[in-house]
């Protein structure tokens, strides 16, 4: 076992003295790897808006379920919930006081149909809400008071809203609304004292593949970081979020995959190694089982010299024992042969 040790403790220092060795001599060039996204990147489709409020100073905080009582244990300023995982019980009488002091509650209606406590909300400031895009192509003229500010801006000056939610009202004050480019409000904003409400359908602007456009972004910012200030600049995120952990954790993170493919290789080769040895004389060594007959007598002819019985000791062999040679460690060695060097070593005649 020693053996293998110091070989394999060799072959480290080789291999690390050789990459010393080629490390200091060998120029290294610089090499551009193109890879995919990281698995949660893949996993979490909000992973760089959540990334830039942490980098910006807003800690973000991640939960999977909300009712309206928690509004007076939370300590962030700016709530995003999805209305599917939220219990909206009291919504009115807990939302509304807690957004007068200063909260932005932004609610996402990622299902069709949601709880009718929920809709109260927007039925009770005149606006109707409805699923996916309606028939018509000019909403103004579902209202008789239509104006110049009506017109649609340029479609390159939209955010990216989501197609699955759209909002019917009348135009007056405290009520902000940003459309599409076919004029439907996709987004509302409510004043509501010192903070604001607002609804939306998928808030697609938010997304990875959609937050590098700038007006995308811009958006993302006014209503998130922008108003997350105070004691506590931390935004929270209520909704259904998973991300399933790889098999070896961090090890198979991207940029680790040679490293853990060269480890495992070296792993296989050291286990066979340590179970089948090939190296040096460690496959043909033979395990010891009992003392060379040389020695075993000695030691019986010490302790029967002792005790004065070596000649009666050594009648008995010469009786009993076959005379013929023995071999071992390829050398000969005779029965009548030992006897007689012992007899002289117990008449005084011979040493050890």
């Amino acid at each position: 076992m020693n053996k293998r040790i110091f070989i394999f403790a060799g072959i480290i220092l080789f291999l690390v003295l050789a990459g010393l060795v080629l490390y200091n001599n060998l120029e290294i060039y610089e090499e551009k790897m193109f890879s995919g996204p990281s698995r949660e990147v893949i996993e979490n489709s909000y992973y760089a808006m959540e990334r830039w409020l942490n980098e910006t100073g807003h800690p973000v905080r991640l939960e999977k379920s909300f009712n309206p009582s928690k509004f007076a244990q939370t300590e962030e300023r700016v709530i995003m919930i999805d209305s599917s995982v939220g219990r909206w019980d009291n919504a009115e009488d807990l939302i509304l006081p807690w957004i007068e002091q200063g909260g932005y509650l932004i609610i996402s209606l990622d299902v069709h149909e949601g709880d009718g406590n929920l809709f109260r909300l927007p039925y009770r400031f005149g606006i109707d809400i409805g699923y996916g895009t309606p028939k018509e192509k000019n909403p103004r003229e579902l209202f008789s008071d239509k104006s110049e500010s009506d017109k649609s801006a340029p479609e390159e000056s939209i955010p990216t809203l989501g197609k699955n939610v759209y909002f019917v009202f009348k135009e007056r004050d405290g009520i902000f609304a940003i459309k599409d480019h076919n004029g439907w409000a996709r987004l509302v904003e409510i004043s509501i004292g010192d903070g604001a409400l607002i609804i939306i359908g998928r808030p697609t602007f938010m997304l990875n593949n959609y937050l590098y456009n700038e007006v995308n972004a811009n958006l993302a910012w006014k209503l998130t970081g922008a108003r997350a200030e105070g004691k506590n600049k931390g935004v929270l995120f209520v909704r259904e979020w998973y991300i399933p952990k790889s098999m070896f954790g961090k090890i198979m993170e991207r940029g680790n995959l040679l490293p853990v493919a060269v480890s495992a290789f070296l792993l296989i080769i050291l286990g066979f190694w340590m179970v089948v040895p090939v190296f040096g004389l460690t496959a043909v060594e033979k395990q010891k089982t009992s003392r060379p007959i040389r020695e075993r007598f000695i030691a019986e002819i010490r302790f029967l010299k002792k005790y004065r019985a070596l000649d009666n000791y050594l009648d008995v062999y010469e009786r009993e024992q076959n005379p013929t040679s023995v071999y071992e460690k390829k050398k000969a060695y005779n029965y009548r042969e030992l006897i007689n060097q012992y007899r002289r070593i117990f008449n005084g005649t011979a040493k050890f």
